[in-house]
């Protein structure tokens, strides 16, 4: 009896300690897997982890890449096209993927080999890059440090918007591509740039997050300023202006090249950089 009764106990035990961990959030990874390898599918995933301080953590890496990360990592591929042999070899413990870079069927196939994957959510706004930066460093065990970057990034975000005194809207052509040209309407974090600097986007009513335009269409919307994300194609996008000298932007000289990688890195710190970025070629001096 003595046997039975200390067998049900140690039964007992065993069930209470497997209930604790049931209770343990199930994105906590780095509490209950001690997270020592990650692979990160997405260029702003990894800017943010570096961000975290959490680069010890990460194993594997994509091009595009921050140039920290590129020379130091193992390199899996592009952002849309995964080598998933070379992925699965590095035995991630967690690899982290982005539905705005990452294909669909390099996800499933990632899984079906076992991988642990989990896909973040594109983002086209502030608030969400803020709060999925929130929700990596809860995964990598830096909540703290999160909360600290976001806090520091959102009080200056709110500096800097209490100083800007627009007396005229600037309308504003926002160049993502040349061959063809692309541009980005408002629901996009390019748009949003825009209209938090008190401006209009000229495409910002367009069907399409990322609408494909020709000059004739920016000719007769005749912007003030013409923004080109260089890097995004080969050559310089002045030249493709010159010749267009009745557009107000390029009359007045205000056709100006921002780099892609301070406005196409949804990070919560790159949106901070990239915004002042663009105010100081919309309003130069103001800050």
């Amino acid at each position: 009896m003595k046997k039975l009764m200390h067998a049900g106990l140690s039964l007992l035990m065993i069930m209470v300690i497997s209930s604790l961990y049931l209770i343990i959030p199930s994105d906590s990874y780095a509490q209950n897997q001690l997270l020592q390898r990650v692979v990160s599918l997405a260029p702003n995933i990894t800017r943010e982890i570096y961000d975290l301080g959490a680069e010890g953590l990460l194993i594997g890496v994509t091009s595009y890449t921050p140039d920290m990360a590129g020379s130091t990592k193992e390199m899996v591929g592009s952002p849309s096209r995964i080598n998933i042999e070379k992925t699965y070899s590095l035995r991630a413990q967690l690899v982290l993927a982005s539905t705005d870079c990452n294909s669909k069927s390099d996800v499933e196939a990632l899984k079906k080999l076992g991988c642990r994957i989990h896909v973040f959510n594109g983002c086209e706004s502030f608030p969400c890059i803020c709060a999925t930066f929130k929700d990596l460093g809860a995964m990598l065990g830096r909540s703290q440090q999160a909360g600290e970057i976001l806090n520091k990034v959102q009080a200056e975000m709110v500096r800097i918007q209490s100083k800007i005194r627009v007396q005229k809207q600037l309308k504003v052509f926002w160049q993502l591509g040349e061959n063809p040209f692309v541009s980005a309407n408002d629901a996009t974090f390019s748009g949003e740039l825009i209209r938090r600097a008190g401006c209009i986007n000229i495409f910002g009513n367009a069907p399409m997050h990322y609408p494909r335009v020709n000059a004739e269409e920016v000719i007769k919307r005749n912007p003030d300023v013409i923004v080109v994300v260089n890097q995004m194609d080969s050559g310089s996008g002045h030249s493709v202006w010159e010749k267009f000298d009745t557009i107000k932007a390029v009359n007045n000289r205000r056709v100006y090249e921002i780099s892609a990688n301070l406005v196409c890195q949804p990070t919560p710190v790159m949106y901070l950089k990239g915004y002042k970025a663009v105010l100081a070629l919309l309003y130069p001096g103001m800050l």
